[in-house]
This record gives C-alpha cells, structure tokens and sequence, in this order.
C-alpha cells in the first residue's frame, strides 16, 4: 500500500542575508525579479530648503517663516527592486527604490551590510529644493527620528540609521525578502504483517 503525503508552502517575511542574496544572483542571473520589503515602516521627512521669512519690528520682534515638508510614508508591504550593489569600507551597498519611477541610485534608499549580515538604512534620497532628508522609525515623532551612529562597537565599518530607545536598546529598518518553502515529502506505508 502506497500513500503520498504534501505538504503545502507557507511564505515568510525573512531578513535578506548575503547567502540568499548570493543565491538569487547565482540561480536568477539577475536581481531584477527579487523584490525586498523594509522591516518597519520608515518615515521619510524633507523639510523645503529656501524658507519665505519675514522680520517686523514693531514695539516687538515679529518673525515669520513659512516652510513646506514633504513626508514620504514607506510601509513593510512596499516592494523595493534593487537597482546596484557597490562597495562602502569593504561592505557591500545595495541601492534600493521603491518607486516605479526610478531608475538609478541618485533616487533610491541605500541599504548596507552590517556586521551581523543585515542589510541596514544607511541614507534616504535627497530632492531637490528640500534640506537632508530625516527618517523616522514607525511614527513621525521626536522620540523616533533616526540618526547615524553604531550598532554596537566603535570598529563596525559603516554607520547606519539607529533610533536609540529609553532602556538603551537600539531600532533600525532592514531588507527583508518573502520566501515561500514548499517541501514536499512522499511518505510510503507498509504493514508488518507479523509472525503469527
């Protein structure tokens, strides 16, 4: 008597590492059909550079300015194409857009490795007539805005975007990919007939 057993796949959100990475160039020739998600949602905030001011004196101090901000909202469900991978102190850089639009690194995010094989925000695309870009982990609040430094020693190659919590802990956005394991297993049953 022969059964068979499948198993159906389940896809999980997984953190791209440098083997996956490698796998998909090797068996797809191309990293163009692997599309990346960020593992949190990053808040892009440009601020307009050229502010309209105005300054009275009257009896008292009057300053105006009246400025523009442009907020871009990236969610875990975005997809990202890989556009280039180059070099940063030895490590790799992956220039990644998320819009239809963009073909080129000057107008993607840009994604390097980390020590612990992560690939970790590392600078937002700047626009045109807007200041350098600020980015926020999940919420557009003071407590969230993520600055370059360290993740934990000061001999790490590169600096990434980190938001440091209260109890010292620290918050990044990666590169995740989603991978669906599908492994099918055939299982054939017999039956002892036994002695008697």
């Amino acid at each position: 008597m022969l059964a068979l057993m499948v198993g159906s796949g389940c896809a999980k959100r997984l953190a791209l590492v440098p083997a996956e990475l490698e796998r998909v160039q090797k068996e797809a020739g191309s990293l163009d059909p692997l599309r990346v998600y960020v593992s949190k949602r990053l808040i892009t905030v440009y601020t307009e550079a050229q502010v309209a001011q105005d300054f009275t004196v009257d009896k008292q101090i009057v300053q105006q300015s009246d400025r523009q901000q442009l907020k871009n909202i990236l969610l875990k469900t975005d997809s990202g194409k890989i556009l280039k991978i180059e070099e940063s102190n030895g490590m790799p850089l992956l220039w990644v857009t998320f819009d239809a639009s963009c073909n080129t690194p000057d107008c993607a995010f840009g994604f390097v490795q980390n020590e612990d094989g992560l690939h970790r925000l590392i600078k937002a695309p700047p626009l045109e007539g807007y200041a350098e870009p600020k980015n926020y982990h999940v919420r557009f609040n003071d407590r969230r805005l993520m600055k370059l430094g360290k993740m934990k020693s000061l001999s790490e190659a590169n600096d990434v975007f980190v938001n440091k919590r209260r109890n010292g802990k620290l918050r990044t956005i990666h590169l995740e990919v989603i991978k669906v394991i599908d492994d099918r297993t055939r299982t054939r049953t017999r039956r002892s007939g036994g002695v008697d």
